[in-house]
């Protein structure tokens, strides 16, 4: 995926860019900021955003319409939906039966070789008994009878005895109740005898078949199942959810088919995840990724936004980038950038903060450009400073950045500004001043540095703030800080500074998430020696949507950071949670474009209908913007072929369960839904590694470069 073909450095555009191309790719990136930019644009204005009210409506009405009937306010006990609905061609289980507040019982086998029987709607108030009688076809006397008392419902567990031989048998359930509130024990006939006189039959008797072979039980009942009751689906809507968001379209169906859930609310409840989901993350993934045929930049574009972004980041941190041994390597997943840079006298910032600030500055244009491929860099200080001293690529060549080591200001300020008697005075007020700053924020000075002279003011201040849980809690970057730091001088310093240049740094140590709030979202991972924590330092200040750190078993460290996205696309789509599955998502669909290429849009209908494929509604609409079709076309795509898994699944998951009841292998079918958890869990975490490998292995051989060049 990468290769020297992908590789662009300075020296090779210096005299092409610097020159005779420099004005024309200004004037194009020019034009695509402008065009990019233009607020002019009223919402809802195009076909995307009308899509995504809808999704927003359609998820109103779905959910706030699953979350009425599970409470039981709209009609809890009416079974008029699942009543009429059974007598259609929907329901494919046959026509329901009213049993409400009848008597009925639910008998089923349990663990192999038990059976179970439920008693539902009995009296509470009273004494009852469960009469259990199992009949062979050819007598008429009870073969065996099985005697269970309690109050109100009853519920009993039977093996059959071992002499039972293999046949067809009647299993007959009864439920009496006393006239009265006494209790009795009811434990074989002769008990029964005993109190019949005070007991009568309540409800009907149930009749089921019972066939016996060797040690195998199976059950079948010739009588309809007891309709739904409204609130009985709301409760089955809200775990058919969580079973489909748990483990795929194939395990929720088969839930729901083990336990009878009518096929049609089952296809219904699918269906309506997959409107909403497609309707509400595709407009928005359509507005993260989607450019222009005009907006896309080309490589010597992207090249030269990087280099222009670098210049103005040049100005303002006083560093010099060596810009002829700048490289960047172009991937369909990720950005490389290396950037060698000297120090100068007025550099105040760490390694660490340099990288931050570049970062942060690149991350801004690309969101502006649309570029939302992950970003990965690496700064090196020609001149030895901060730099590592091995040759591994270990987050950005910083080992500060892992051991929390703060290097000094600068190697020689000292000898640099040796004359400083003078400028004592301002210093001494410089530090009053900055003493009221960190208590006017309530924080603690973990190390500050003044350095002051005729013609400029250097300060670095490195700070914590002191409050608990301050690592979740305290919301403000370093940036607001910094800049907060900068006005506070200047008002209590304005005549003591005169003409000199003020040059303020500030971070804070500890890396709270107040440092993330500039960035939108920020993962931290183990680096080469298992350590955490203190990774974030730097990376916080960069504007980033998504930043993963990763490492495997082969060692495989670095960053991958993503423009952030404002407004509710970034709220919905770069936080911790949907980033995770944003980047498995774009994964699979960089992994099957080539079939979309070849299929168009049948294909795309087939890939998301296709189970045990991970390949969903929101895989199949990246798959469509990464294969660059319509917006249109992938919708009706992914909602043709979403719809088609959601009936399929709906409408034979029924089937397969009575297929393997048929044949005796009803116990797996818990196994079953187990393995199709299991089996979409397992393909999730193998795209994860898959990717992460990917994603970084020819980062690192690319950073690893820079150990062989003149730096």
């Amino acid at each position: 995926m990468g290769g020297e073909e992908n590789v662009v450095s300075g020296s090779e555009f210096s005299s092409e860019i610097r020159k005779s191309e420099n004005n024309s790719l200004d004037k194009e990136l020019d034009r695509i900021r402008l065009r990019r930019t233009d607020k002019s644009k009223k919402f809802p204005k195009t076909f995307d955003d009308v899509v995504l009210i809808f999704g927003l409506i359609a998820g109103i009405v779905f959910f706030g319409g699953v979350t009425l009937l599970s409470s039981g306010m709209l009609a809890g006990d009416s079974i008029i939906l699942d009543e009429n609905l059974s007598k259609t061609p929907l329901d494919t289980g046959g026509e329901c039966v009213d049993n409400k507040g009848a008597v009925s019982f639910s008998i089923f086998i349990e663990d192999h070789d038990e059976i179970k029987i439920r008693s539902k709607n009995v009296l509470f108030d009273k004494f009852s008994v469960l009469v259990v009688k199992i009949t062979n076809y050819s007598d008429s006397e009870p073969y065996y009878e099985y005697y269970k008392s309690d109050i109100g419902n009853v519920e009993f567990s039977f093996e059959l005895e071992e002499d039972v031989i293999d046949g067809h048998y009647s299993l007959s359930a009864q439920i009496y109740q006393s006239s009265d509130e006494s209790e009795f024990i009811v434990t074989n006939k002769s008990s029964f005898d005993e109190v019949s006189s005070q007991l009568q039959m309540n409800g009907d008797e149930k009749l089921v078949d019972l066939e016996v072979s060797g040690h195998s039980l199976e059950i079948s009942d010739p009588e309809p199942r007891d309709c739904f009751t409204m609130t009985e689906f709301g409760y089955w809507g809200w775990a058919l959810m969580a079973a489909e968001w748990a483990g795929g379209r194939e395990t929720a169906m088969l839930t729901g088919g083990s336990a009878g859930v009518p096929a049609w609310w089952m296809a219904s409840i699918s269906l309506g995840m997959s409107i909403f989901f497609l309707c509400v993350q595709y407009p928005l993934m359509h507005r993260m990724y989607h450019r222009d045929i005009d907006d896309i930049l080309t490589k010597k574009q992207l090249f030269r936004l990087i280099e222009r972004t670098l210049i103005k980041s040049e100005e303002n941190l006083r560093i010099r980038i060596n810009f002829d041994e700048l490289k960047m390597q172009e991937r369909a997943i990720s950005i490389d950038i290396i950037i060698p840079y000297l120090s100068t006298n007025k550099t105040i910032g760490e390694a660490t903060d340099i990288r931050a600030r570049l970062t942060k500055n690149l991350l801004e244009e690309f969101a502006i450009f649309g570029e939302m491929r992950p970003l990965q860099i690496k700064s090196i200080c020609l001149d030895g400073k901060n730099n590592s001293s091995n040759n591994e690529f270990i987050l950005s060549s910083d080992l500060s950045l892992i051991v929390s080591e703060r290097s000094p200001l600068s190697e020689d300020y000292s000898t640099f500004f040796s004359g400083l008697g003078a400028n004592g005075k301002l210093e001494e007020d410089i530090i009053y001043t900055l003493d009221k700053w960190f208590r006017k924020h309530n924080l603690l000075d973990y190390g500050s540095a003044i350095i002051v002279d005729e013609e400029s003011v250097l300060i670095r201040v490195i700070y914590t703030p002191m409050m608990k849980f301050s690592y979740f809690l305290y919301r403000k970057s370093f940036i607001d800080m910094q800049d907060d730091l900068t006005n506070f001088l200047h008002m209590n310093l304005e005549d003591l500074l005169g003409d000199r240049e003020l040059i303020v740094s500030a971070r804070n140590e500890k890396a709270s998430l107040s440092d993330r709030a500039v960035a939108g979202r920020v993962e931290v991972g183990a680096n080469k020696d298992g350590l955490v924590g203190n990774v974030i330092k730097g990376i916080s200040g960069a504007v980033t949507g998504r930043v993963e750190i990763e490492k495997n078993q082969d060692d495989l460290v670095g960053e991958a950071m993503v423009a952030k996205q404002a407004g509710l696309t970034g709220v919905l789509l770069q936080n911790p949670f949907m980033g995770d599955i944003l980047s498995s998502v774009e994964y699979v669909a960089h992994s099957n474009r080539s079939r979309i290429d070849k299929y168009g849009f049948w294909g795309l209908i087939v890939f998301v209908w296709i189970p045990f494929m991970a390949s969903g509604v929101l895989v199949g609409a990246m798959l469509g913007l990464v294969a660059r079709m319509r917006f249109r076309r992938v919708l009706l795509a992914c909602l043709v072929g979403g719809s088609a898994a959601s009936i399929t699944w709906a409408y034979t998951a029924r089937g397969i369960i009575e297929f393997m009841e048929k044949y005796h292998a009803q116990t797996f079918i818990p196994f079953l839904i187990l393995l199709a958890f299991v089996f979409t869990f397992l393909h999730l975490r193998r795209n994860k590694r898959r990717r992460r490998e990917e994603l970084f292995r020819e980062s690192m051989a690319f950073f690893a470069t820079s150990s062989n060049s003149n730096f």
